[in-house]
């Protein structure tokens, strides 16, 4: 549903852009989206100084918007403004067919929490610079040592890797500004959704070399710590990684996971160590589904062809409760097999009114995912 209403967005934008005329200064445009709550802003031209706080009315306007851009840059302050309310309202961007999105409004653009583009899309980047008057009345332009490290500070922020910020920053003032294409934008670990008309091309459909890393370091991590948990042969999870690496080292080459495994297995070792096995398992088996990939769990704890209240029909029928459902069926047993007679009868009782609380919820699956939050809270997750 939200990528059908990316693609209407799409064409109502274009319309915008075709009515609305250039201009020296940017224009901003607001209208409502296709869906209650939702926003579409469109900042066109140059943005100069105080920019930000125009942006900052209309964003205060949205609980969720979409900021389509067509920009030839403008003031470095503003922009990364503009970029950094971007990034902490969660809000969409894009940069569809037209003048394109140049220079610094490129970091705008890889601010938003999605990142949509039209295959044909013109984006493209050079380093920051300042013009410098010189007394014989000639002009220079050299880089800015103090803008450029802004920048690269804050596409850190937004969670751009080195090689990106590097491509964003290397082009000279005198140099031609370097292209971000669908296939640039993989190869620098930039996450694009590619709109085609009514067509869309999710970030997971095209990984960049960091996801697929991601991807392959939460398989092994589900290999070594979540078998029990989930109830899952380990060499599933096992298999997966290393098709997952395979696939990726036929389209980008080995060398280009060399480093990045590295890091992903540090990562990994410190979100265990900082939140414990448990509630790691549950984000890493939701990180994989979230891209569309197998996690090997078919199904709750139990068999749903023995379901008989509209409770158990309703989370056999969420993917999104088959972890939570088998992590806290598990942890209970543990708990009760390793405890005293009088613990074990404790855990049977608080367990059984648990399960009226939990069947009270009916086939709400919010409730229903606040219940298993709650007990997988009691055995201290």
């Amino acid at each position: 549903m939200a990528l059908r209403i990316l693609a209407h967005t799409w064409c109502f934008l274009m319309g915008i852009y075709l009515i609305a005329q250039g201009s020296a200064a940017a224009e901003f445009d607001i209208a409502d989206g296709l869906v209650p709550g939702q926003k579409l802003i469109v900042i066109r031209g140059q943005i100069q100084t105080g920019d930000d706080a125009v942006f900052y009315k209309l964003a205060q306007q949205a609980e969720r918007a979409s900021v389509a851009l067509e920009s030839s840059g403008g003031d470095v302050d503003t922009e990364i403004s503009i970029g950094a309310e971007i990034a902490i309202r969660g809000f969409t961007t894009l940069v569809l067919d037209g003048e394109g999105c140049h220079s610094i409004c490129a970091v705008i653009w890889v601010s938003g929490v999605r990142r949509y583009m039209s295959p044909n899309a013109d984006i493209s980047v050079h380093a920051a610079y300042r013009l410098v008057n010189n007394l014989d009345g000639s002009l220079e332009v050299p880089e800015s040592g103090m803008a450029n490290a802004m920048i690269g500070a804050f596409l850190n922020e937004v969670g751009l890797s080195r090689q990106a910020i590097e491509y964003f920053t290397a082009a000279r003032p005198n140099e031609p500004l370097l292209p971000i294409t669908p296939e640039i934008a993989q190869a620098l670990d930039i996450d694009v959704h590619i709109q085609d008309g009514f067509d869309v091309t999710t970030a997971a459909e095209r990984p960049t070399p960091r996801r697929i890393t991601r991807q392959v370091v939460e398989y092994f991590g589900l290999a070594n710590n979540c078998g029990n948990l989930f109830r899952v042969d380990e060499r599933f999870w096992r298999s997966q990684a290393e098709y997952t690496l395979k696939d990726g080292h036929n389209v980008f080459g080995g060398e280009a996971f060399a480093p990045l495994l590295g890091e992903y297995t540090s990562r990994v070792k410190a979100e265990l160590e900082r939140d414990g096995f448990v509630r790691w398992c549950l984000m890493g088996e939701a990180n994989l589904r979230a891209d569309g990939l197998s996690t090997g769990l078919t199904g709750p704890s139990y068999d749903c062809a023995k379901s008989t209240t509209l409770t158990e029909y309703a989370i056999c029928s969420s993917k999104d409760l088959w972890a939570m459902d088998r992590a806290m069926a598990n942890l209970y047993f543990y708990f009760r097999r390793n405890s005293d007679a009088q613990r074990s009868t404790e855990f049977l009782s608080s367990q059984r009114g648990w399960l009226k609380r939990r069947d009270a919820c009916g086939q709400h699956v919010k409730c229903l995912i606040e219940r298993y939050s709650s007990r997988l809270f009691d055995f201290g997750v």
